[in-house]
């Protein structure tokens, strides 16, 4: 990998951004970590990668929200002078019927997980443009392919990631970003196991060819993969990392 790269990755205090933000800092990339509330899980991701030499920042920002998103990439300029790597990967869900969707719900499910990739991919481009082979990647889940139950939010606004990938390939080519989107299957998270119980899990788990729930190793993988050099004629795709289980 090359050396003095520079990432931010957003919700990586905790699941899957975490994963992506120490395996990426283990590549000798410097890392700039967003939370939004949990600042001692953020540390402590912050201290685990500066035990194995990594360097890391942290960073609080609600990133549906323009002015912090604004003063992150601010921060991220004075602390590193450059980004090479963008990570959307921040987002939540709120299970819940159509029939009684709470609105401000709905509508926070999309200002987290849609409306907050619009707003770090568009301050972020002034300086990934800068970048000698800039990426962003967008973390959106198998439920922009496929509906499910109670959970109509949260797969229209990972739907709306899939787009949002797609245009921005088209309209950053100029500058030479590659944008990508990764789709997780089940993977085991905080956010997952707050909503699934054991049972979920090992019903997902048999049902998916590949036999099991996912990791956030298997998400932070593709992540290195699609920042590397090998992935450079990729551009715009849905990778779904979930173990076949779309097939079914």
């Amino acid at each position: 990998m090359e050396q003095n790269k520079t990432v931010l990755i957003t919700g990586a205090s905790s699941g899957i951004g975490k994963e992506i933000a120490i395996q990426l800092a283990k590549q000798n990339i410097k890392i700039c970590i967003n939370f939004s509330k949990s600042k001692e899980k953020a540390e402590e991701v912050q201290q685990e990668i500066e035990k194995f030499g990594g360097k890391a920042v942290i960073f609080q920002a609600d990133i549906s929200k323009e002015d912090e998103v604004k003063k992150m990439f601010d921060f991220v300029l004075s602390k590193f002078g450059a980004l090479d790597i963008l990570i959307n990967n921040a987002g939540i869900d709120i299970p819940e019927s159509i029939e009684t969707y709470n609105y401000e719900n709905w509508k926070k499910i999309f200002d987290v997980n849609l409306n907050g990739k619009f707003l770090c991919t568009k301050y972020a481009i002034s300086l990934l443009k800068k970048s000698s082979a800039p990426r962003i990647i967008n973390i959106a889940s198998r439920f922009a392919l496929k509906p499910f139950e109670e959970a109509s939010a949260y797969c229209c606004a990972e739907s709306g990631i899939v787009m949002f990938t797609q245009v921005s390939a088209i309209e950053l080519s100029k500058y030479n970003i590659k944008v990508n989107t990764i789709s997780p299957g089940l993977t085991k998270t905080p956010l997952t196991e707050n909503i699934c119980t054991e049972e979920d899990f090992d019903n997902y788990a048999k049902r998916n060819p590949s036999k099991r729930i996912g990791k956030p190793s298997d998400i932070a993988n593709a992540v290195l993969f699609l920042i590397s050099s090998k992935s450079e004629f990729i551009n715009g795709e849905n990778i779904n990392v979930s173990g076949g289980i779309l097939l079914k």
